[in-house]
């Protein structure tokens, strides 16, 4: 546990002290933040919650053992090609959507999104977040599961 604090130390503090200057940057106005120049308040914060998720990840596999609550995510790093392309990429949403009834917004992925996750929660934002974590996420977990069991991967 000793190995284990030492990392969780220095990558929580390190998390933290970029989220607080990225913040500090923006915040004073000195250097907004801007996703499309990629400006160093940006990568601050980017990075220091990259840090964070990062460390308490770590914390519930490596340290407390839920490894398989995030094997789905193993999964997805075995095979990560298959999903940056058929996912990332929305090659798999693009054949399902060429799929339609009647009207081109009437397909199979615009009606879960609609009736199963914004309807539920009557909220565009937070059932977007939901469809993306469930419907996405864990479907290309589960897809990449079956690859790994199947032994098939695709690497360059």
């Amino acid at each position: 546990m000793g190995n284990h604090a030492a990392r969780l130390k220095h990558w929580i503090l390190m998390g933290f002290a970029l989220l607080i200057l990225g913040l500090a940057l923006h915040f004073t106005h000195a250097i907004p933040l801007n996703k499309q120049l990629y400006t160093f308040s940006y990568v601050c914060v980017t990075s220091g919650a990259a840090a964070l998720v990062f460390s308490s990840i770590y914390a519930l596999v490596d340290i407390w053992g839920w490894k398989c609550m995030f094997q789905p995510l193993a999964w997805i790093g075995m095979n990560a090609m298959l999903v940056y392309v058929m996912a990332a990429e929305g090659i798999f949403a693009g054949f399902i959507n060429g799929w339609y009834y009647n009207d081109p917004h009437n397909t199979l992925i615009y009606w879960i999104q609609k009736h199963i996750f914004i309807g539920v929660w009557h909220s565009q934002r937070v059932g977007i977040l939901l469809y993306v974590i469930f419907a996405e996420i864990l479907f290309w977990g589960m897809v990449a599961g079956i690859f790994h069991r199947l032994e098939i991967y695709w690497k360059l």
